[in-house]
């Protein structure tokens, strides 16, 4: 019973939100069926959405004693704050509706590529099997080398004085003096004549052995071929497998991954509180795609005069196990990240933390950084500037996430998705 009041009150406050007042209207009609469970079921209103993936394919609906029976420590929703949250998931997107007519020419644009994609790997096989084809006609003159060896002994043992005396008698015939030299030829390759004869048993080793060098030659060639698609098939399954686009509006600032002295004016936007002067941080969800590159920006929008502030990316476990505060004296302190003043930050490599080596940089300008997962490493870049700086960043099974660290109170840092850094 506990629960459930506490379920009550959380869906009260939840389905009156100045937001979802007006939308809770269009559904406070809804009627909810009665659990058909009977007992302590009876008269129970069936107001509940089961979240759980068992309990969609079997007993999505429940009442609140269901809920203490049948869905306990389940992800429970209210229906009527489901149908206003998704009815005000339409509102918001109605904006960024596409038209009829634009809709159709991405689908055509879609379908042309498709076509033209489609074709060209037609081709591209065409390709392989003629190489294939290439490789299947060489095996095809090693093996008749073979059978040809095999005929020029029988010809060495025997047929090579028959021969000669048929040429030598119709030397004065030409048809049948071209006949008997065309046998000799065919029979008979001159430049492998054997520098001496050679029995069944060194005959069948020789043979043997350049088979068997044949055969790891072509096995070699099906590796090298099988591990170049399957890298390439696997790079286009990664592709396919991700959203097309980058959800970068998911990037944001959260009120739990940062300092309690910072302050997030927009998701993308944040600011030193007006408070003390030290290091705080302020970091970015979700994490950055360990499987490629990813390019986003900051954007400088108040500096204090003296001129400190870093921006980069960090590891955010340890950044919370300290505080968000930032201990830069040592290794180890989650930062790969450049500061205004030309300062290099690197959490484990002692040459780049710490360092001024870097460009320096202040309000106004925006910093691009080039997270590349697969050299380890990230690129620092001023935009509208030749200016770049490199810091390594050894793999690991931590994520890393963007990140702002700030020093001075006011400062202010706003973040640019990949898809606005050209914008900028």
């Amino acid at each position: 019973m506990k629960q459930w009041v506490q379920n009550a009150v959380k869906t009260y406050k939840l389905m009156n939100k100045p937001d979802d007042k007006l939308n809770i209207k269009k559904f406070s009609s809804l009627q909810y069926p009665k659990c058909p469970f009977g007992g302590d079921h009876s008269g129970e209103a069936m107001s509940l959405i089961c979240l759980e993936k068992d309990c969609i394919q079997s007993q999505i609906l429940c009442c609140c004693i269901c809920q203490e029976e049948f869905h306990k420590g389940h992800q429970l929703k209210p229906l009527k704050l489901l149908l206003c949250e998704y009815d005000q998931q339409l509102r918001e997107h109605q904006n960024i509706c596409l038209k009829q007519n634009e809709k159709d020419l991405l689908i055509k644009k879609i379908n042309e590529q498709e076509e033209s994609q489609l074709n060209y790997i037609w081709e591209f096989r065409e390709q392989i099997n003629n190489k294939l084809s290439k490789i299947g006609n060489l095996e095809k003159d090693f093996f008749e080398n073979l059978r040809k060896f095999v005929k020029m002994r029988e010809f060495s043992n025997g047929n090579q004085q028959t021969i000669l005396e048929i040429i030598i008698q119709n030397q004065t015939n030409v048809e049948m003096l071209s006949s008997s030299v065309k046998s000799l030829l065919d029979d008979l390759i001159v430049q492998e004549m054997p520098e001496k004869d050679l029995n069944y048993e060194e005959i069948n080793r020789i043979f043997d052995f350049h088979i068997k060098d044949q055969k790891d030659h072509l096995l070699q060639l099906e590796k090298q071929f099988n591990q170049g698609i399957e890298q390439q098939i696997d790079l286009l399954q990664q592709k396919t497998q991700k959203t097309i686009f980058q959800k970068s509006y998911q990037f944001q600032f959260l009120a739990n991954n940062k300092h309690p002295q910072v302050d997030i004016i927009q998701p993308k936007i944040v600011k030193a509180s007006n408070s003390t002067h030290g290091y705080k941080f302020a970091v970015m969800t979700p994490s950055l795609d360990k499987n490629q590159t990813t390019v986003f920006g900051f954007k400088l929008i108040n500096v204090h005069q003296s001129n400190w502030i870093a921006v980069g990316v960090c590891d955010l476990s340890i950044v919370q196990s300290k505080q968000f505060g930032f201990a830069f004296q040592s290794l180890g302190h989650g930062g790969y990240m450049v500061s205004s003043n030309g300062g290099a930050w690197s959490s484990s490599t002692s040459n780049q933390n710490n360092v001024v080596k870097c460009f320096k940089f202040g309000k106004g300008d925006i910093i691009i950084c080039t997270y590349d997962p697969k050299n380890e490493i990230i690129i620092f870049h001023k935009q509208k500037s030749s200016t770049t700086f490199k810091l390594d960043i050894p793999k690991s099974d931590h994520d890393l996430y963007p990140c702002v660290l700030f020093y001075y109170a006011l400062d202010e840092v706003e973040f640019i998705p990949p898809e606005g850094i050209n914008k900028q």
